[in-house]
């Protein structure tokens, strides 16, 4: 009997490993090889998906809730590609999400919630009563959730943002400059300028949230404007910038030197700024920096790694940019809140675990600290998420150009310091 329940063992194993593996396929295979009733097959093969979820992949802590497919904008260069205004999440959808973050994260006692959309704030009475239910679940269980969210900023009132104020609810602005820079790729559905809507709670915002993040997005028509966008929004009273080109756009070489030089000059003015006593981020330049200065052993970031994106409709995937891809179809699928992670081959892939083609990197002089780029603009530039988007190994280039100018500029003890800091408020995985 052993050497049977050894046998079958290594023929599993061996399934798994194929492309396409996931909880049917091996339900099949059980049947067809096995001789399993189908009854027992699912059973069988619902237990190694979870065998394997909770003793061979990491501990999931990171989740991206999909309150919305919605938006009351329509920037130009949004990685969603569709908007479903009839499908927002329910409370249901939402607490079985939760529940299952709290089941993935092997007691983990950090744990970090994005809530995202679409624009999340067309959806704030679903956002209060996840917050409270979350709050209840984590109370006295020894894990904590920290709340974060990316929104347009354009749905805030004085009760809005002291909600999320009292509840920790950390949120990001989507704001890429100036209003003519805003205005010019991020437009509302009714017509109003999206800038203005912003700038009009900006003393709101800062009066609850105090330290205040910029996401802003750079266009090739906008990239000449990047020092001049960082000055104004510092000066309006943002902090924190995460400062990327736009994805899925033609950028000539010569646009991305813009940008190198635009990144270097915003270096130079950040330096200044410090040695005045002034506090500012700029994201891009510490994550440029730490990329250089470390060797990468894994291919891809934490999608599907250490954190996965719940839709509305209770599917999971990785991430929300692979969510986002053909028309909210998406690729590279998990699993479903019913039936957790059954795409065993997916998560194997995306962690590293099973053998990929990527000949397009070996000869690569950034192998060594580059990730391989984003999964889901991998997979719309060239149809794979595992061959490299030209564009982001053309962005490599200027992107470590930007990192060694930043650490002459800084000095490295600056990025030493905010590393360490980063691994003091980072959770152990």
């Amino acid at each position: 009997m052993p050497e049977t329940t050894n046998n079958l063992v290594a023929l599993i194993q061996a399934h798994i490993r194929k492309p396409c593996a996931n909880r049917d396929s091996i339900d099949r295979f059980l049947e067809d090889e096995a001789g399993f009733t189908p009854a027992d097959g699912l059973e069988l093969a619902d237990a190694v998906c979870r065998k394997m979820t909770d003793e061979l992949f990491p501990p999931i802590t990171e989740m991206e809730l999909m309150l919305t497919e919605d938006c009351n904008q329509r920037c130009d260069y949004c990685f969603v590609e569709g908007k479903n205004p009839s499908n927002p999440m329910d409370m249901e959808t939402a607490e079985k999400a939760v529940d299952l973050l709290f089941d993935l994260s092997r007691n983990n006692p950090d744990l970090k919630i994005l809530l995202f959309g679409g624009e999340p704030m067309l959806a704030f009475d679903l956002i209060k009563d996840i917050v409270l239910y979350i709050e209840e679940k984590q109370a006295g269980s020894g894990q904590k959730v920290s709340f974060d969210m990316t929104t347009n900023g354009t749905l805030f009132d004085e009760v809005r943002i002291s909600f999320l104020a009292k509840h920790h609810v950390k949120y990001l602005l989507s704001i890429d400059g100036d209003q003519e820079t805003h205005d010019l790729h991020r437009k509302s559905v009714d017509g109003e300028s999206s800038y203005l809507r912003i700038i009009r709670n900006l003393s709101l915002f800062k009066s609850y949230q105090p330290w205040l993040g910029a996401r802003i997005t750079v266009q090739p028509d906008t990239v000449d404007k990047i020092y001049n966008n960082v000055i104004h929004l510092a000066e309006l009273g943002f902090n924190q910038f995460l400062v990327g080109p736009a994805t899925g756009v033609a950028w000539s070489d010569r646009g991305l030197d813009t940008y190198r030089d635009q990144m270097i000059q915003v270096t130079v003015w950040l330096k200044a700024e410090l040695d005045k006593g002034r506090h500012f981020r700029i994201n891009t330049l510490e994550e440029s920096v730490s990329m250089m200065s470390r060797k990468i052993n894994f291919w891809g970031c934490r999608a599907g790694r250490h954190s996965i994106t719940v839709t509305a409709r209770g599917t999971i995937f990785p991430c929300s940019k692979m969510l986002g891809v053909d028309n909210l179809e998406g690729i590279c699928p998990l699993g479903t809140l019913e039936d957790g992670i059954i795409e065993i081959n997916n998560r194997l892939a995306l962690c590293g675990m099973v053998p990929v083609d990527r000949q397009t990197c070996i000869d690569c002089r950034w192998a060594d600290t580059c990730m391989g780029g984003c999964f889901a603009t991998n997979y719309q530039a060239t149809g794979s998420l595992f061959s490299p988007d030209p564009f982001e190994c053309r962005l490599k280039s200027r992107t470590m150009e930007i990192a060694r100018a930043a650490e002459e500029i800084l000095g490295p003890e600056f990025f030493r310091e905010l590393s360490e800091v980063q691994k003091r408020k980072s959770p152990t995985h």
